[in-house]
C-alpha cells in the first residue's frame, strides 16, 4: 500500500503554476548557490504605466501575478506579458525591466532563492 499524499482527502486543491529549468524565454536557470541558502518573498505593486529600471538577476527568482497584467521586456526587445494567475520565471544575466501598460495596479509575488551575498536584483544603466 503506497503513502498518503498530504492533501489526500483534505478537500484542499493543487495546482502546479510551473515546474520548469528554464526563464521564459528559454534560457537556462542558474545553479544555487554553494553558501547557505537564502530564500526572499517580495510583493510588488505596479501603478499604471509604471516601468521598473533596467536590472539583471544573478538568482533564480519566480513569481505569480495576483492581478493586472506584467509585461518583463529584455534588453534586445524580447518581451512577454504576464496576466493574474499565470507564474512568470525570470532569466539569469539578462538585462530586463519590467512595466505596467495597463490602466490598472498590477500585482505581482516574487520569489528569490538565493544567498546572504549575492543582491536579489543588479541595476544596469
Amino acid at each position: 500500500m503506497g503513502k498518503k499524499s498530504e492533501l489526500e482527502n483534505t478537500g484542499i486543491i493543487s495546482i502546479k503554476l510551473a515546474e520548469t529549468s528554464t526563464a521564459w524565454d528559454g534560457s537556462p536557470l542558474p545553479c544555487y548557490p554553494s553558501s547557505s541558502p537564502v530564500i526572499s518573498i517580495y510583493k510588488y505593486t505596479f501603478p499604471p504605466h509604471s516601468v521598473t529600471n533596467p536590472h539583471y538577476h544573478k538568482i533564480i527568482n519566480c513569481g505569480v501575478v495576483l492581478s493586472g497584467t506584467v509585461t518583463i521586456v529584455n534588453r534586445d526587445g524580447t518581451s512577454h506579458d504576464f496576466h493574474a494567475g499565470e507564474a512568470l520565471v525570470e532569466t539569469d544575466g539578462e538585462i530586463h525591466h519590467g512595466e505596467n501598460r495597463g490602466e490598472e495596479e498590477a500585482v505581482v509575488i516574487m520569489f528569490y532563492a538565493g544567498d546572504s551575498v549575492t543582491p536579489l536584483s543588479i541595476p544596469t544603466e
